[in-house]
C-alpha cells in the first residue's frame, strides 16, 4: 500500500508580513492569496528495514533514520523530522518506513514551497495512520512544527493557503486566531486574470530566514517606518481584493504596485539591484504591477500585463536571463489518497 499527498504553491498577491510577529498580535494581518497549479508531493511506504528513510528529490539527499528514536534537529531536512516526531509513533513501528519528497519549483522559490511540503508530508502521514484533521487543524500542526519544533522563522499565511487552496482572504487576528475566507472570484475574472499574468524565475533563489528576521527584529524594536509600512500594505491587501471580487484587474494590479513598494521598505533585503532592474524594465515594456513572491529577495516575481504587452516583456525578461511560466490557479487544497494495484487491498472512504 502505497500513501501520497499533494499540496499546492501559492502566490501571495498583498498583505504577505502582516502575519508576522509581532505586528500579527497587536494589530492583526490580512493576506488575498491563491494556489497555483504547481505541487509539493509526498510518498509513504512500508518497508522490511529497520529504518526510517527519506528521499529528497529537491536535495538529491537520502537521509535514514533510527526507527525507534525521534530524530534529531541538526540542519538537515529538519521540517521532515518534525513532521515524522509527531506522526510516526517511533515506540510502535514494526516496520520501517520509505518517504519520497518532491516540489514543483525550487527551495527558496518564495512560493510557499516549503510549507506546502511540511502540508502534504504531514498529509501522507495522517492518511496511512488514518488520522482525520480538518484543515485548520492541518494548517495550524504544520505551523507548529516549522515554528515552534523546528524554530523556523516566518508567518502563518503559507500553511492555511496550502490547506485550503483557492483564492482566500485570510485573517489572522493573532498567531492562534486565524479565518480563511474563499471568495467567490466569477470564473471569467480568474481567467482573464491567468491570462494577463507572467510568472517569473529570476534565476536566484533566496533564504528568506535573512528577510524574515530582519524584519521581525524592526518590529520588535517598534520602528515606525516597517509598523507604517505594514499598516499600509494590510489597507492596500482590502482593497485589491474588493478590485478583484468586482473585476477590477487594471486597478488590482495597481494595487500590486503599491503593495510592492509599501513592502520593500519593511527591510532592505526585501529587493535587490538584480530585482529593481527586472521589475523596471517590465514595467517600462508595460506591465502595470507586480511583485516578488514570497519574502522577496529572489525566487519568482509575477507580473501583470496586458496580454498585448506580454510578448515584448517575457523577450525581455528571457534576454536577461529569466525563465517565464505561465500562471494557472487552482481551487483544490492538500489530497491525499491510498494507492494499491491490488485494488481488492485498498481501504474503503469512512462514512
Amino acid at each position: 500500500m502505497i500513501f501520497r499527498a499533494r499540496a499546492p504553491l501559492r502566490i501571495s498577491f498583498a498583505g504577505g508580513g502582516t502575519d508576522l510577529s509581532p505586528y500579527v498580535d497587536t494589530h492583526g494581518g490580512v493576506v488575498l492569496s491563491t494556489t497555483i497549479d504547481r505541487y509539493a508531493h509526498a510518498t509513504l511506504q512500508s518497508t522490511q528495514e529497520s529504518v526510517i528513510r527519506v528521499r529528497s528529490l529537491d536535495y538529491g539527499a537520502t537521509l535514514d533514520l533510527d526507527l525507534h528514536t525521534p530524530p534529531p534537529f541538526d540542519g538537515n531536512l529538519d521540517l521532515i523530522k518534525g513532521c515524522l516526531r509527531r506522526l510516526t509513533q517511533s515506540d510502535k513501528l514494526e516496520h520501517g518506513l520509505e518517504l519520497f519528497l518532491d516540489t514543483d519549483a525550487p527551495p527558496g522559490s518564495g512560493l510557499g514551497a516549503s510549507s506546502a511540503l511540511v502540508i502534504a508530508t504531514i498529509g501522507a502521514l495522517a492518511e496511512w495512520r488514518n488520522l482525520r484533521l480538518d484543515r485548520y487543524q492541518l494548517a495550524r500542526l504544520a505551523w507548529e512544527i516549522e515554528r515552534n519544533d523546528v524554530g523556523v522563522p516566518g508567518g502563518l499565511q503559507d500553511q492555511y493557503s496550502a490547506a485550503f487552496g483557492g483564492v482566500n482572504l485570510i485573517e489572522f487576528r493573532s498567531a492562534t486566531d486565524v479565518l480563511v475566507n474563499p471568495l467567490r472570484v466569477e470564473p471569467r475574472v480568474l481567467n482573464e486574470l491567468e491570462y494577463n499574468m507572467l510568472l517569473v524565475y529570476t534565476g536566484a533563489t533566496r533564504v528568506s530566514t535573512q528577510i524574515i528576521e530582519s524584519q521581525i527584529e524592526r518590529l520588535t524594536a517598534r520602528r515606525a517606518d516597517t509598523t507604517d509600512a505594514m499598516d499600509e500594505m494590510r489597507a492596500i491587501t482590502l482593497k485589491a481584493k474588493d478590485a478583484l471580487l468586482r473585476g477590477h484587474l487594471d486597478e488590482f494590479a495597481r494595487l500590486l504596485h503599491d503593495e510592492w513598494l509599501a513592502k520593500k521598505r519593511t527591510s532592505e533585503s526585501v529587493s535587490s539591484e538584480r530585482i529593481e532592474s527586472l521589475y523596471d524594465e517590465a514595467r517600462a515594456l508595460g506591465a502595470v504591477g507586480g511583485k516578488i513572491s514570497g519574502a522577496g529577495g529572489g525566487g519568482f516575481m509575477f507580473l501583470y500585463c496586458p496580454f498585448d504587452r506580454k510578448p515584448g516583456v517575457s523577450k525581455r525578461l528571457t534576454e536577461l536571463g529569466c525563465e517565464i511560466f505561465p500562471v494557472a490557479f487552482t481551487s483544490k487544497g492538500m489530497e491525499a489518497w491510498a494507492w494499491s494495484d491490488d485494488t481488492s487491498s485498498l481501504r474503503l472512504p469512512t462514512p
